[in-house]
């Protein structure tokens, strides 16, 4: 089974990119979902905020109610050290849920799995892909979709962009580029052509329902991602397939 990771950032069109590989009947793994799952009632991730806020960041200020996320999100996205609280808090447990998940598709036999995850690489889960996927937007996009999709004023919008890694580092990861700077249709056209690329091989399909089959690939993955390192740490570019919307800006020309 291959693993693809999916990343992009806030308002950068990774919506309508998960959209189209959905209709092609590829499975995907939402972590948001996962990461408002794992902050029910009840779960450990919960009850480790509530160690550390106390209730603060529930409903009614009460311990035991549902997280208030509109509060935990005003503090996080001003806060980089509480920021970090969370993510060390939340970033274990939802690993936990996506194995869980990869396992339960492994037995079904499916061939391609993607891994939508905003966070791929703050939570260093690009390690254990097999590719990875960015969507990227410039920067001024960014800014005016999230103020006019969530009615926020310039400082709130770029407040949030902040709290993610920029877009264009990312791009350093991205084993593919999809450009999203045109129309609906190109960006989907894109995603298409992309998912073509990155189609499995029917044998390796097959070969990988045995088990020491399946260790094997999975053990060559991580070994191959730490043979090639951290890019932004190596400052080296490994070779990517870029498809575009159009030409792409002029800050990620030079990085693909």
């Amino acid at each position: 089974m291959k693993v693809v990771g999916l990343t992009g950032g806030i308002a950068s069109g990774k919506s309508t990119v998960v959209s189209t590989i959905l209709s092609l009947n590829i499975p995907v793994i939402d972590c948001d979902v996962l990461a408002r799952l794992v902050v029910e009632p009840g779960h450990s991730a919960y009850k480790k905020l509530a160690a550390h806020f106390g209730g603060e960041i529930f409903q009614n200020k009460e311990i035991g109610q549902p997280l208030d996320r509109a509060k935990l999100g005003s503090i996080i996205f001003t806060d980089a050290a509480q920021r970090r609280v969370v993510n060390s808090i939340i970033h274990p447990a939802v690993r936990d849920e996506i194995l869980n998940r990869l396992l339960k598709f492994w037995i079904k036999g499916t061939s391609l799995v993607v891994i939508d995850v905003p966070l791929l690489l703050e939570g260093e889960l690009w390690r254990i892909v097999s590719e990875v996927i960015v969507v990227y937007c410039p920067p001024e996009v960014q800014l005016a979709r999230i103020q006019s999709r969530d009615g926020l004023t310039e400082q709130e919008a770029q407040a949030r962009i902040d709290s993610q890694r920029p877009l264009i580092e990312k791009v350093d990861y991205a084993d593919h580029v999809i450009y999203n700077i045109s129309d609906l249709d190109s960006l989907k056209k894109s995603t298409l052509q992309v998912m073509e690329a990155i189609k499995p091989n029917p044998i390796w399909t097959v070969l990988g329902y045995f088990p020491p089959i399946t260790f094997l690939m999975a053990a060559w993955v991580i070994v191959k991602r730490h043979l090639k390192g951290d890019p932004r740490k190596t400052a080296t570019n490994g070779s990517r397939s870029a498809v575009s919307t159009s030409a792409p800006p002029k800050e990620a020309q030079k990085k693909v």
